[in-house]
């Protein structure tokens, strides 16, 4: 009893103290660039902090499972480092003596990581993707405002609009001009709008509108009349699975598995598998020679788990372009990174003193 309330008590502490700190490293990176795309006229300055609250609650589950890890990594090291190992050891402990305290800190905290995997983070996606796309079709939002002349981040299109009802969402009488391979293309439409397709790409919408296309300096231009059509605002983003794929429920992304959904659906049930795997490892991987070098063990154990996580993004690009069967998944990942635990503790335990 007095062993596993001395552990659990120090990596309680340790834990949340942690988790603190990584919360606010995250959501200080987000106002960071929100307030950047807030500044380009890509979102309202209103909304910077609603928005940040919904990415941040999609960061949860990994914020839990890297607390996790370093939290248990940090007790056991410093256990090895003063010595308090050999007295455990001394009084008939194990390595595998370690597995049920760290376990009875980490499985309610895993649960939590499927839960906010699997149903909360879904719904953060989804609402967050929603007030988005609201604040992107307001008038102060977007980069189209009325009555101002705007320019694009890349500082190759000019857009205008003389007038603009957020309720109906269009204005009327716009105006577009475009840089691009030494062209200038100026567009005039009668009516235009916003639009956000389900990868998140904005798109000002056009209707009775003209192009005129000409090479800066030449007396020659090729008019073009249309009565609808679009262009993209912003450049194209290529996402391994798209916002909507993201925003679905777990429910709802079973009943028709593409690639995609496969990708989207592995992901998902990866972050509490990996959470459960590497709050495991990290116990053997604490192992810290006193008279060694300090640091040797918390570089491996932080490449490990890197690994870890960056297999898991790279299994997910092939699922979603159908490189790997859906079926198959991540699970030999997870196989690998179980079986490579199970011989960590197998080798830690033959280290008694």
């Amino acid at each position: 009893m007095l062993f596993r309330k001395t552990l659990i008590h120090e990596m309680t502490w340790l834990a949340f103290g942690l988790f603190i700190v990584l919360l606010l490293i995250v959501m200080t990176s987000q106002v960071v660039r929100l307030l950047g795309e807030a500044a380009l006229g890509a979102l309202a300055s209103s909304a910077v902090w609603a928005v940040m609250g919904f990415t941040a609650v999609r960061y949860l589950p990994l914020l839990f499972s890297l607390m996790l890890f370093i939290t248990i990594l940090t007790v056991i090291t410093r256990l090895w480092r003063d010595h308090e190992m050999f007295v455990w050891f001394s009084a008939g402990r194990s390595i595998y003596s370690f597995i049920p305290p760290v376990l009875q800190l980490g499985v309610p905290v895993v649960l939590l990581i499927a839960a906010l995997s699997l149903i909360v983070s879904p719904w953060a996606q989804l609402k967050g993707r929603e007030y988005r796309e609201t604040s992107l079709k307001n008038e102060e939002v977007t980069q189209v405002a009325p009555g101002v002349f705007r320019e694009s981040r890349n500082a190759d299109r000019v857009y205008f609009i003389e007038n603009f009802s957020s309720e109906r969402g269009e204005g009327e009488n716009v105006f577009m001009q475009i840089r691009r391979d030494g062209k200038l293309t100026t567009v005039l439409a009668e009516q235009g709008g916003i639009e956000v397709d389900d990868n998140g790409d904005r798109w000002l919408w056009l209707k009775q509108a003209k192009s005129y296309q000409a090479t800066p300096g030449v007396a020659q231009y090729d008019i073009l009349a249309f009565s609808d059509g679009k262009i993209r605002l912003d450049e194209p983003s290529r996402p391994v699975t798209s916002p909507a794929i993201e925003a679905m429920r777990t429910s709802e992304l079973v009943k028709e598995l593409t690639p995609q959904r496969w990708a989207e659906l592995h992901w998902r049930l990866a972050l509490p598998i990996q959470a459960l795997i590497l709050l495991l490892a990290a116990v053997p991987l604490a192992f810290a020679n006193p008279r060694g070098g300090r640091s040797f063990n918390i570089l491996f154990a932080a490449l490990l788990a890197f690994s870890y996580y960056n297999a898991m993004n790279v299994l997910q690009a092939w699922i979603a372009t159908g490189r790997v069967p859906g079926w198959l998944g991540m699970w030999p990942l997870h196989a690998a990174a179980a079986l490579l635990t199970v011989g960590l503790y197998v080798w830690r335990s033959k280290v008694r003193g």
